[in-house]
């Protein structure tokens, strides 16, 4: 389990940079964070957890990454984005993990696995990819199987806004109560990873809804999102 964790140190360099993008994610986007349970901020350093959140923009992982950086998460991201010159470059130096979205990737599930064993945190857009048809996409089990096997819990969290920069309007994220992972030993991971996820994407939708009545519809989604499940 180690090993997987040393395969994903970050160097000095990606340490500085990350910091750089975090303060950029903050000044751009001026992000204000709604917590379900405040206490949470606190209780979630050092714990192995999953967040998984709506996927809106590409601006969503360095925000997110950003935002929740106290907890040093690594945020999946496609590997056509984490192989690109430029910008590809940048990515692998903040803590990401690469996934192949055009076939049967273990690998990344098995480094996924490894880092949440030695306590370590992910965060993962279920949908797969960004929202394109107005609402959001069914989440996919990926996320909820690496809680299934690990025990880790998952935090939902919903992103709100259209990426204002700089002075415009601020970019809202809520966070949601963990939903704890126990599988019953008579119980497939897989069969329990649809449970979970089914009952993360509902959550999300209704961190979502309760920030769309707070602020008002935003053109992202067409389909509107109530605030109860």
């Amino acid at each position: 389990m180690k090993e997987e964790k040393n395969a994903l140190k970050q160097s000095l360099w990606g340490k500085i940079f990350q910091k750089l993008i975090t303060a950029t994610a903050y000044f751009l986007f001026r992000p204000k964070i709604v917590w379900e349970d405040k206490q949470l901020k606190k209780q979630l350093k050092g714990q192995p957890v999953v967040f998984v959140a709506n996927h809106t923009h590409h601006f969503d992982g360095a925000l997110m990454g950003a935002i929740l950086g106290r907890y040093r998460p690594y945020v999946l991201v496609s590997e056509k984005w984490y192989s690109k010159k430029g910008m590809g470059t940048m990515i692998r130096w903040c803590r990401c993990m690469p996934i192949d979205l055009s076939g049967a990737d273990a690998d990344w599930y098995i480094k996924a696995e490894g880092l949440l064993k030695n306590g370590g945190s992910m965060i993962i857009f279920p949908e797969g990819g960004i929202a394109r048809e107005g609402k959001m996409l069914p989440f996919k089990p990926g996320a909820a199987l690496l809680s299934a096997s690990t025990g880790a819990s998952i935090i939902p969290m919903a992103i709100y806004g259209e990426y204002d920069k700089v002075f415009g309007k601020r970019q809202k994220i809520a966070v949601g109560k963990p939903i704890e992972s126990n599988c019953p030993e008579d119980m497939r991971h897989s069969k329990y990873a649809r449970q979970l996820i089914n009952e993360a994407e509902a959550e999300v939708k209704c961190l979502y809804g309760t920030l769309e009545a707070q602020y008002g519809k935003l053109p992202v989604y067409t389909e509107s999102y109530t605030a109860t499940k």
